[in-house]
Parts: C-alpha cells; sequence; structure tokens
C-alpha cells in the first residue's frame, strides 16, 4: 500500500498530540499535498533552503522539522515573502513540524537528562490543558460501542493513555412524543429506563468530530451528548525535568561536564563555586519555566538559552543558568522524532532519513 503525506502526519500527531502543543504554534502539515504519497523523508531541526535541497537530492517528498517553517501564514506566496514553504512547494516536498508538542513529550523531555548521565525526574513545568468534556447518556449495552467510536474521533487521550474514559450508573425518565420513535418504552407514556453517564475528554478541535460519532453509534433517536469546556492538569507531557546529581558538586565542574558532552562552551550565570545537588534541563527557550525551576528550588537549569533579564532574575534568587545554544539543545530531539516514524507500523515502506546534528554558530 502506498503511504500519504497524511500517513506521515497522522504518525506524527499519534506519538506527539496537536494539543500538546502551544497555542501560538504551528505543528503538522504546514505546507504541500496530504494526499502526495511519499516513500523516503527527511528529518531535521529546521526547514532551512540547506536541508530542503538535501530532502529533494535523496528524492524524499516530506520534510520533518522540529522547528515549524513560520509562525504566522506568510502574507504573499511568493519567493520573498513565503521563503522555503514557497520552494518546498515549488518542489514538491511537503514540510512538517512537531514542535512544542516534541518539546512535552515525555521521550524527548528526557533526552537532555540522559545525555548528562542524570536520571529523568519529575516534569519542570507546571501547566493547565485546555480540553473539552463529552458526556453521554447511554444505555449500559451500547457502552462499548459509543466508547469505541469516540475514542476513534479523537476523545479518550490522556498524556501517554489512551482510551480513557469514566461511566457512572443512574436512571434515566422521558416520555416520548407520540410520534417518536423510542428505544425503550412506548410512545406518550412516561418511562424509565437504566443508564450510564458516559464522559471522555477531547481536545476542542476534535468536540464536533466526537460528538458526530458518538450519536452516530448511539442506539437512541435523541441521544443526550454534552460538551463542556474543561482545564485538565498535564500529565508526564511537560516540558524540562528535574534530577538529582549523584554526588553535590560545584558549578565550575558540573559546567566542564556540560563542555565535555555538547562539546561546546556554554554561557553561565551563577557564582562558580555555588554548590549543585539537582538540575533541572529544558529544550530551546526556558525563560517561562525559570519561575518553576524556582519554585522547585532546583540549583541550577540547563537549558539552550533564557533571555538576559529571565537569566538576571535566576541568578539574583540563587538559580544559577548553564546556556547551552538553543539548537545544541534540539538536536538530541531529531532521533526521537524519526524514532516515531520509523516504529509506526503504518510508515513501514518509508525511508526515514535523519540529518546529523550541525550547529549553525560558533565561538572563536
Amino acid at each position: 500500500m502506498s503511504v500519504r503525506v497524511a500517513d506521515v502526519v497522522d504518525a506524527i500527531h499519534d506519538a506527539f498530540p496537536a494539543e500538546w502543543a502551544e497555542s501560538w504554534d504551528r505543528v503538522g502539515l504546514l505546507a504541500g499535498d496530504s494526499a502526495a504519497e511519499v516513500s523516503k523523508v527527511l528529518v531535521s531541526l529546521d526547514p532551512t533552503p540547506a536541508a530542503l535541497e538535501r530532502a529533494r537530492q535523496a528524492g524524499a517528498r516530506a520534510l520533518v522539522t522540529h522547528h515549524p517553517a513560520f509562525l504566522e501564514p506568510p502574507a504573499t506566496l511568493t519567493p520573498r515573502g513565503a521563503g522555503v514553504a514557497f520552494a518546498a512547494l515549488e518542489a514538491g516536498i511537503a514540510l512538517i513540524a512537531a514542535h512544542t508538542n516534541l518539546d512535552r513529550a515525555p521521550r524527548a523531555a528526557a533526552a537532555l537528562p540522559h545525555l548528562l548521565g542524570l536520571d529523568p525526574g519529575r516534569p519542570l513545568e507546571d501547566a493547565h490543558l485546555p480540553m473539552s468534556m463529552i458526556t453521554v447518556f447511554v444505555p449500559g449495552e451500547a457502552e462499548h460501542a459509543v466508547t469505541e467510536a469516540m475514542a476513534l474521533a479523537g476523545a479518550g487521550r490522556i498524556g501517554e493513555y489512551r482510551g480513557c474514559s469514566f461511566a457512572a450508573s443512574g436512571t434515566g425518565a422521558f416520555t416520548p412524543a407520540d410520534d417518536a420513535s423510542p428505544h425503550s418504552g412506548a410512545p406518550g407514556e412516561a418511562s424509565s429506563a437504566r443508564e450510564l453517564r458516559l464522559e471522555m475528554v477531547a481536545p476542542p478541535a476534535c468536540a464536533g468530530a466526537v460528538v458526530r460519532a458518538a450519536r452516530d453509534a448511539h442506539p437512541y433517536e435523541e441521544p443526550l451528548i454534552t460538551v463542556t469546556p474543561v482545564t485538565i492538569a498535564r500529565g508526564n507531557a511537560r516540558m524540562g525535568r528535574i534530577s538529582a546529581l549523584r554526588e553535590p558538586t560545584s558549578l565550575a565542574t558540573f559546567v566542564d561536564h556540560v563542555s565535555d558532552v555538547f562539546r561546546i562552551t556554554p554561557r553561565v550565570w551563577g557564582d562558580p563555586g555555588a554548590r549543585l545537588a539537582s538540575v533541572a534541563t529544558a529544550t530551546g527557550s526556558a525563560g517561562s519555566l525559570v519561575p518553576a525551576a524556582l519554585e522547585a528550588a532546583v540549583d541550577v537549569l540547563v537549558a539552550g538559552e533564557v533571555r538576559y533579564h529571565d537569566a538576571q532574575t535566576a541568578a539574583a534568587a540563587g538559580l544559577c543558568v548553564v546556556e547551552i545554544g538553543h539548537d545544541v539543545s534540539e538536536w538530541p530531539l531529531v532521533p526521537v522524532l524519526a524514532s516515531a516514524l520509523s516504529g509506526a507500523p503504518d510508515l513501514s515502506a518509508v525511508t526515514v532519513l535523519v540529518d546529523p546534528p550541525a550547529a549553525g554558530w560558533w565561538t572563536p
């Protein structure tokens, strides 16, 4: 069977759900034809012209990257206005991104601690996730069919768990109209039936599809289905990780270790003699996670970069900061992204090519 661009996108969203991404982010298919056939995919960090050319030369019909080609849609679809997106469309290469949804994936968040020889602990980020609660009142014999239909439409995914639902029994009362065709009871007569209150959460974007699926699988002529906006606590799919050092050490010694691991000269905030016992790690820009690191009372934050004033705030509060470079911190996510494609059963016919790490900057 041929594999389409849409199948590649589905595999990425299955591993890194789009609802894990920030509301401002652009993830999934950003340019290209979802119905186009694809036999090779190139996975890289950035959708640069050089990466696009490598994809073209390799015969890859999709370029999958961590960073999106744009956050704001191009105002004009011209070479100057749309940049790499225009070039990709011209070359027939789809651009697909997994950005902050990949950042929150447990496997991705654990990449930096593992490289530093640390055991990834609890997530650093403390955040909530907007969702929709779909509630359906259903007779017991139809519970499985309705639950399965809702799950296939996108409901019941909580972090790394799937098919999550809750059901409680009760009695439903109703009086069918004279021209109704009730599942139980008779037209014009007050009736009651044992029912289950079935609840599943779903991303707001999927709520309509979940409602339609529940209605189609429901045996009632007029099923009661409600949709309620809710906010749930994020689980393990959160940015960053907090780890304990196996032995306390100085900031200077720890920075030497970081330099050896990543082969770079990091930018450091804090007293070289400061004693460290705990480490927070985060990929990319981590200024928004400084308050969480301070709240958790960790000793040092290792991240791609932190804005100047955020780093000042952290250092003044006793939190050391080690900046290793945005790209250096995120290249370890590329193999995680590639593994989601190479391990997807539906993509067994696709060759997944992976760009090796390459820093785009240097220091003398």
